[in-house]
């Protein structure tokens, strides 16, 4: 993926499922599903360039996760 805003087909190719269970997997649950209320995290955000890999993902609760989204509208990151 080139540097910059990502088009529709990259996000949706980064965000694919199979691409996302295999993160899942490196990063910790060998099923391949997160446990209840986690989500996976992206620390450079796929729209901005950023790739579905365990070095920019983190698994955080979902209050976690819709937090640091609210701050990062806060400060005209998204």
């Amino acid at each position: 993926m080139k540097k910059g805003k990502a088009t529709k087909t990259q996000v949706k190719k980064e965000r694919s499922p199979k691409k996302v269970e295999k993160v899942i997997k490196a990063k910790g649950p060998p099923s391949g599903k997160l446990p209840k209320g986690k989500e996976l995290h992206h620390v450079k955000p796929v729209a901005d360039g950023g790739k579905t890999t365990p070095k920019n993902t983190r698994v955080v609760s979902k209050a976690k996760h819709k937090k640091i989204h609210t701050n990062r509208r806060k400060r005209g990151k998204i």
